[in-house]
């Protein structure tokens, strides 16, 4: 199984005002490690709409400004209606465990009724998957 990577500088709107990344920052971070992974496939023009039905994160160690976040993620579980994202957010300058998070996401069509993934998005998606899942 391999993890994608995401280096993230943390920019000084994501803080709060001691200057620690403020808990709900973590979420849009997830999303934008999300966002790198699915342009690297080239899966950014495909039809599909992944709204979040679970979200849970637990933090472990603070970021803050101008520290480098470094995100690894892989895929729990993926099926025909579902994938389960998993996220370790490490703060990369102290090397120290910042936050684990893991999200539910379930395919929908653009009148947000339930749909299948498709064989290429699973296809592509299948080397980030835990190898204990496949």
């Amino acid at each position: 199984m391999k993890k994608f990577t995401f280096i993230y500088k943390v920019p000084w709107v994501d803080t709060d005002a001691l200057g620690i990344v403020h808990f709900s920052n973590y979420f849009r971070l997830c999303e934008r490690t999300e966002q790198e992974l699915f342009n690297s496939l080239n899966l950014e023009g495909e039809e599909i709409f992944l709204p979040r039905v679970h979200a849970k994160c637990d933090y472990r160690y603070p970021l803050k400004f101008n520290q480098n976040a470094k995100v690894m993620m892989h895929i729990l579980e993926i099926g025909r209606r579902h994938i389960t994202l998993d996220y370790e957010i490490w703060n990369d300058d102290e090397n120290k465990l910042s936050a684990h998070c893991t999200i539910v996401v379930v395919p929908v069509d653009k009148d947000m009724k339930s749909a299948d993934l498709n064989e290429n998005i699973i296809k592509k998606l299948s080397e980030y998957v835990d190898d204990q899942k496949k």
